[in-house]
């Protein structure tokens, strides 16, 4: 009995691996083309060029979708490895509760995911600050023309608007 029972546990073992280094595999490139897709990007926010950005960010989307299709399946399989009462924290610790030696390769391929993942986060909060800065800077500049370049106080004594618009606003100019 003890016998099937430590068969029927390294069976339930060897699926849990084998979805774990699945989903490795999987997220690997994806991890890679969004570095490459965020390198370009880059380049496309520097240079100001709205088309490419535009394209980017289509392909960008799809490229989430597929990451977040691979992180629910990590979570369907860390449910799972809980269930059956193995460490369900993360995937290294799924790995060292099912007895996977550290110096494994899956435990280095999971490392460099991580550093990845961490380069990936980097990156958009980089771009989503330009982005959002670009944005504020613009709103400034249309404040102004819609002003005659005149900034409005922000208290004044029940007088928020100017007696003319902004030269593309106003009609008599």
């Amino acid at each position: 009995m003890h016998a099937e029972q430590t068969a029927s546990t390294q069976a339930n073992y060897q699926q849990l691996q084998g979805q774990l280094v699945g989903v490795i595999k999987d997220l690997e490139p994806i991890q890679k083309q969004l570095l490459a897709l965020y390198q370009e990007k880059s380049k496309a926010l520097k240079q100001v060029d709205v088309k490419q950005i535009d394209r980017l960010a289509l392909a960008e989307e799809e490229l989430t979708r597929e990451l977040q299709f691979v992180l629910l399946r990590r979570q369907q399989l860390l449910q799972s490895a809980e269930q059956q009462g193995l460490p369900s924290g993360s995937l290294q610790e799924l790995l060292t509760g099912m007895g996977v030696p550290e110096s494994a390769a899956i435990f280095q391929q999971i490392e460099e995911a991580q550093e990845r993942s961490k380069k990936l986060r980097h990156e958009s909060w980089v771009q989503w600050i330009v982005s959002q800065r670009s944005y504020q800077h613009y709103s400034q500049i249309l404040e102004l023309i819609a002003h005659s370049g005149q900034k409005v106080p922000t208290y004044s004594h029940g007088q928020n608007e100017s007696s003319t618009g902004g030269a593309i606003f106003d009609a008599s100019a």
